[in-house]
């Protein structure tokens, strides 16, 4: 088999650059005041179906967490991780910022530490609380989930931020946030002074239980819409982008190639054990937030060298550009995705979506 060099440009892996699209804001339960621009008056548009929540009805606000408790935790979420990202110091972001979301800024800032780069790709959410979304859960952990302004601009991509307390001792802290899909409907969500039901892993009455949920994203994210035969994943912009970029890496890195010689591209995702909560919306249905781990590799044939003619973020973190066996990126990811309850029917939509790099090797 003869050699061959495989030179392709080195494409920048962005998760969701949707800014320039239209988009929804989160639409509020009855008697909630819109917080912002950004919840635009769009909830004719939206006909939520008649399922009624499960849990007892409350003929009262019950004891949540108000909207002033959370317009304080956000900013000191903000703060903690701009902070330590001025510092590149992970330890900083301790109290407010925990799980993976400490995970993954310890391996971006090594990965920054090899090629500064990566510091663009820091994703920051804001300090203005938008949307609060709480328990009323009264065991431990209780979680909440904030709708929360993008830190870059006013106008921008808002995020989803996973917020839970472990105890009552303990200060609500954040393992993840992913931020909002465009162009996508919005589920109506309880208002702040009644709170919502707390849904779990296993929790049923949904199309599906947010593990399942979770686990058929990775499933289709790996292997794409073949592997959701009965079409029970929603369209979405994450997956659409993620596929589009291993297709015009795959198609780039064989040009010119036997098809018996070509390298192969896939990329892997798993569930994140340990990070799941969610909430019920008003429908009944509920708003999941969890974490993907994910492996791109390419699998390069005997013979043949993938080579890069210039050093990029990734050929930096590696320390070579010249490849014989395999080159691997790794990722980490938090996603929101919205379940229908179960008598509601219909397809689990993907809402929200926010990817870290973590590291890059090859041989």
């Amino acid at each position: 088999m003869s050699r061959h060099d495989l030179p392709y440009p080195a494409s920048k892996d962005t998760t969701m650059n949707s800014r320039s699209v239209g988009r929804r804001g989160l639409f509020l339960g009855a008697g909630t005041l819109m917080a912002s621009g950004l919840l635009a008056a769009c909830t004719a548009e939206l006909a939520p179906p008649e399922a009624p929540p499960t849990g007892e009805p409350r003929e009262e606000p019950a004891p949540v967490q108000t909207t002033e408790q959370f317009a304080t935790i956000v900013p000191e979420v903000n703060a903690a991780v701009v902070a330590a990202d001025e510092a590149r110091d992970a330890a900083l972001l301790a109290p407010r910022v925990s799980g993976s979301a400490a995970e993954f800024r310890t391996a971006a800032y090594a990965m920054i530490a090899k090629a500064e780069e990566w510091a663009e790709d820091l994703k920051v959410p804001g300090t203005e609380l938008i949307v609060p979304m709480t328990s009323v859960t009264a065991e431990f952990p209780r979680v909440a989930i904030a709708l929360v302004q993008d830190s870059v601009a006013e106008d921008g991509v808002p995020y989803f931020m996973a917020l839970q307390q472990a105890d009552a001792k303990s200060p609500y802290s954040s393992w993840g946030w992913a931020q909002q899909a465009v162009g996508i409907e919005m589920p109506v969500v309880a208002n702040e002074l009644i709170g919502a039901e707390q849904v779990t892993a296993d929790t049923e009455g949904l199309v599906m239980t947010p593990a399942e949920a979770l686990a058929l994203y990775a499933q289709v994210l790996t292997g794409g819409d073949a592997d959701d035969a009965e079409d029970l994943l929603a369209p979405n912009p994450f997956q659409a982008g993620t596929h589009e970029r291993i297709q015009t890496e795959r198609s780039e890195l064989n040009a010119g190639v036997e098809w018996d010689e070509a390298a192969t591209v896939r990329e892997s995702y798993t569930v994140k054990d340990g990070e799941l909560l969610g909430l019920r919306t008003d429908d009944g249905g509920a708003i999941v937030m969890g974490t993907l781990m994910s492996t791109r590799k390419v699998t390069i044939k005997d013979g043949a060298t993938m080579r890069y003619a210039e050093d990029n973020k990734y050929t930096k973190v590696i320390g070579k550009k010249e490849f014989t066996s395999e080159y691997i990126r790794e990722y980490g990811t938090h996603v929101a995705l919205y379940i229908p309850s179960q008598d509601a029917g219909g397809q689990v939509q993907p809402i929200g979506a926010t990817q870290t790099a973590l590291n890059a090797s090859g041989k």
